[in-house]
């Protein structure tokens, strides 16, 4: 590819003359140029582009850009509140630009069968103003390429129309068990896996040609991915990119690291920064916040994930591992960010995550198994490197962190989350969930919502 800076460039540059004249735009003057960009938009969350969003689904066409969608895709925050984000057509083909050229290499190295997660159903079919709500998994690879990987797919399509939670999982889990000749898993979460897994007991024996295992493998997704690596010690593991519903921001290349992708623009912030960063200007092993502008009509949105620069290609290219998302749980002034408690729960060797308890302040860790009250002496020394919370713990504003053993609490939140509209399978595993609703969730009653 050309230089990083100067691709990217063109592609902000040729979005903003394509959708000069919609309302957004001209909002702040439309302009055509990086720098005049970056000048006149703000920096946007959900809550900011929502009534734009409105606008959209009320049929109003040039609203965010060029024309109307041509779908609706499904997405979430941490607590699973459900939104609805339009695709453009411009928009989808840039997914499509980013996604198939990693698919491509991953279907040359093998002859046998694959498994790439899908969803089941879930929904009876929704429109908005006769535009679909939701998208089946290949419109995001194109025809062409959905067409030959459902080809050697072992799940049938049928089974992405099934709209029972229960049916759903029984097929899958047959399909995989009778599948010896399986050679690709692609999925998201590695707890989604996992979860097929307790069903089959010696998966190492069952695929004997798996190949390649691709999935979130940083984050809190670690553990869960090392705990794969075990059951699957036959197979290669590739770190998935950085993608979501939003936009595809890294892509693994031929060295399966996750690159910067080439269809879509992104800044980066970090603390103590005023503005974003360009791709010119990021430093090695520097922690940065993504920031979006996608062909689907939002402008410098921030995403929330966080991501290290690795490395650089040779044209300038980021290699960039995603570290965490930018939640933050705040009682009385601690300030306990997602990531660093990714890093404080790293050392447990079981399952577990750090919920709020908002009504003696203080926090639970929330694990599979009890564990010694050494491990969570431990837990809290490294949640005190955090100044804030140790001051917090020494004024007594913050209760001792205590322990409450609930089996499986990776699986529960996927259930509540569920429940909340989210999508099955690419649900990100969190060390930290900061909303108030959640110590209940895990059996604690009493807890204010």
């Amino acid at each position: 590819m050309k230089d990083a800076a100067c691709t990217l460039r063109r592609w902000l540059e040729d979005l903003l003359a394509r959708n000069a004249d919609c309302a957004y735009l001209r909002r702040y003057g439309s302009p055509r140029a990086l720098e005049d960009f970056r000048a006149r938009l703000p920096l946007c969350r959900h809550e900011d582009v929502a009534p734009w969003l409105e606008r959209v689904e009320r049929n109003e066409a040039d609203a965010l850009f060029a024309g109307r969608p041509v779908a609706f895709e499904r997405t979430g925050g941490s607590g699973g509140g459900v939104k609805r984000l339009p695709y453009s057509a411009a928009g989808l083909l840039d997914f499509q630009r980013n996604l198939s050229p990693w698919v491509e290499r991953m279907l040359r190295d093998i002859r046998g069968r694959v498994y790439f997660a899908t969803s089941p159903a879930a929904r009876a079919p929704e429109y908005i103003g006769g535009i679909p709500v939701g998208l089946p998994d290949g419109a995001y690879l194109g025809e062409d390429l959905g067409r030959r990987l459902a080809a050697r797919s072992i799940v049938s399509p049928e089974l992405l129309r099934e709209t029972d939670m229960a049916a759903w999982r029984k097929k899958t889990v047959e399909a995989l068990r009778q599948a010896d000749d399986l050679e690709l898993i692609s999925v998201w979460s590695p707890t989604f896996l996992l979860r097929l897994l307790e069903d089959i007991p010696d998966p190492a024996r069952a695929w004997p040609r798996l190949k390649w295992v691709s999935c979130w493998m940083s984050g809190a997704s670690r553990p869960h991915a090392e705990a794969l690596i075990r059951r699957l010690p036959q197979a290669r593991f590739e770190a998935k990119g950085l993608m979501s519903t939003e936009a595809v921001i890294s892509v693994p290349d031929a060295r399966g690291q996750a690159v910067l992708a080439a269809h879509g623009f992104v800044e980066f912030l970090s603390e103590g920064m005023e503005e974003p960063a360009g791709v010119e200007a990021l430093d090695a092993g520097a922690i940065y916040e993504t920031i979006v502008t996608t062909a689907s009509g939002l402008y410098r949105y921030r995403t929330g994930d966080r991501a290290r620069v690795l490395r650089r290609t040779a044209t300038g290219w980021p290699a960039l591992e995603f570290v965490g998302r930018s939640l933050c749980s705040d009682l009385v002034g601690e300030k306990l960010e997602e990531a660093f408690v990714s890093q404080c729960l790293a050392p447990l060797a079981e399952e577990a995550l750090l919920v709020p308890d908002v009504r003696r302040p203080g926090y639970v860790l929330i694990s599979a198994r009890a564990l010694p009250p050494q491990a969570l002496a431990e837990t809290e020394q490294r949640l005190a490197a955090n100044p804030q919370y140790a001051y917090a713990r020494a004024l007594g504003q913050l209760a001792p962190l205590r322990m409450r053993v609930f089996p499986q609490p990776f699986a529960r939140v996927e259930e509540v989350l569920l429940e909340r509209g989210a999508s099955p399978g690419v649900l990100k595993a969190m060390a930290l969930r900061p909303e108030a609703f959640w110590l209940e969730c895990f059996g604690e009653q009493g807890t204010e919502d």
